[in-house]
């Protein structure tokens, strides 16, 4: 039985962080201050995101990643951590796969860090304070823009 407040939602949209074919996207989240890498976490689960992994460093990701890779859509990662910094996380990961998407999500930076990322492949660079709309927009953006590269190439 309805409740007199069970209002239609007439601006319904998928969330961001759901597939067209209406699957989550799968991310790994990979940040060694607890409190940054929980709120990542809440944020993308928010939009619909499945987070398969929630990690303090690069070693540990580097682990996990064969765990997840074959339908890991995006992982996101600070550059300065613990044990195995971003720089050598993206470039293990981009030992294994190519196509990996990565978003990095730190501290200000100067632009050669950033341009050298880019260069090594790394699909964005956020700067922190994390922000939810920027984290979800630049996301949103990346997953968006590898979809159209995926569609032109008919897979």
């Amino acid at each position: 039985m309805k409740s007199q407040h069970d209002f239609p939602n007439l601006n319904a949209k998928r969330p961001d962080g759901v597939k067209p074919s209406g699957r989550p996207y799968r991310v790994m989240v990979v940040e060694d201050k607890e409190f940054q890498r929980k709120q990542l976490v809440q944020i993308l689960e928010s939009e619909g995101y499945e987070v398969v992994a929630s990690l303090s460093n690069g070693q540990e990701a580097v682990q996990c990643y064969e765990q997840y890779s074959r339908d890991l859509d995006l992982i996101t990662s600070d550059l300065d951590m613990p044990v195995l910094d971003g720089y050598a996380l993206l470039f293990e990961i981009m030992q294994k796969k190519p196509k990996a998407r990565i978003v990095f999500i730190s501290d200000d930076t100067s632009k050669n860090v950033i341009q050298d990322l880019l260069k090594m492949g790394a699909a964005d660079f956020i700067l922190k304070p994390i922000q939810r709309g920027r984290v979800l927009e630049r996301i949103k953006m990346v997953l968006d823009k590898a979809l159209k590269s995926q569609q032109a190439q008919g897979l």
